[in-house]
């Protein structure tokens, strides 16, 4: 009996053993020797919208985490960024990998950052700022009553007051609309920001860079070409973060856009195919037009050759 006893204790000390063995690898490690990570749940794709969908915090051993890694707290913040770059699934997420304010050019869409040097511009917001969305309006040079507005406005307090604004004339349009700031800079190319002390501008704005695209460059060429310049108006500041309505809404819109491209690449195609065929049908045509000629031109040739042999004897 007693020699039972000692072997259930012993069984139970083993048993014991086994599970603390197993409580400290698979979970008391896991809390004490790792820390939390967001990373990407799936594959996110250059460009694409950050959803709650494809991310999710993981955790990894200690000391392996990244240098800049976007701390957990931040979670729901990268909700509504883009991807800079294709991230892989697994990829702890850094601030090089988040696009922010969507001031990445995607070469797919033909983007560039384009210069708009200040020789361009008839006036632009003192307070623009780079992220800034903006629209642009060609303002012919010879609109003394807006100029003088503008020209009053600048000296006075740097910027464009809502009167400025007011006297476009009714019914203008922009020329180009919700164009991203990539960038704002002084006569020294200086990027203007405001003051950390007296949050007044680092500078007055001269110049600007903008995600554009070759239609957009266009159009503003002509403009300038026709005599125009450059008036611009910013819309409203990019925020940080977006309502998860936003992100649903811009998501569906990625999904049209890209419904869209499809349906005009398929029907690009069979436009394609549709010429092909009709070039097909042509040439057949033409071949079987082509016998009579070919034999009436070998009966001339023939006959040439007859006669030539005449001429000969």
């Amino acid at each position: 009996m007693k020699s039972t006893m000692n072997v259930l204790l012993a069984l139970v000390f083993v048993g014991l053993g086994v599970g603390f063995v197993f409580f400290f690898e698979f979970y008391l490690t896991e809390k004490i020797d790792t820390v939390e990570v967001v990373v990407a749940k799936e594959t996110i794709d250059f460009k694409t919208l950050i959803t709650e969908e494809n991310i999710e915090i993981a955790n990894v051993k200690r000391g392996t985490e990244v240098a800049n890694a976007i701390p957990v707290t931040a979670y729901e913040s990268l909700v509504g960024k883009y991807a800079s770059i294709k991230i892989e699934k697994g990829t702890q997420l850094y601030t090089d990998l988040i696009d922010t304010y969507n001031l990445v050019p995607n070469s797919e869409k033909g983007e560039f950052v384009a210069p708009i040097p200040k020789e361009w511009l008839f006036a632009v917001p003192g307070s623009l700022r780079r992220t800034y969305v903006a629209d642009v309006y060609a303002i012919n040079d010879a609109d003394q009553r807006l100029k003088r507005d503008l020209a009053n406005a600048a000296a006075e307090q740097g910027d464009l007051p809502e009167s400025a604004i007011q006297s476009i004339e009714p019914g203008a349009k922009p020329i180009l609309t919700s164009v991203r700031v990539a960038s704002v800079k002084d006569s020294g190319n200086r990027e203007v920001t405001e003051s950390v002390e007296t949050n007044e501008a680092t500078g007055q704005v001269a110049a600007l860079e903008i995600i554009a695209t070759d239609e957009m460059l266009e159009t503003m060429t002509n403009a300038l070409n026709d005599g125009f310049k450059l008036y611009v108006v910013y819309k409203f500041e990019r925020s940080n973060e977006m309502d998860p309505a936003e992100v649903e809404e811009v998501v569906a819109e990625e999904a049209i856009e890209e419904e869209d491209v499809a349906v005009e690449e398929e029907e690009i195609v069979v436009e394609e195919d549709a010429a092909e065929t009709v070039s097909e049908e042509s040439d057949e045509e033409t071949v079987q037009e082509n016998p009579e000629e070919d034999t009436a031109t070998s009966s001339e040739v023939e006959g040439e050759e007859d006669g030539d042999e005449s001429a000969d004897e």
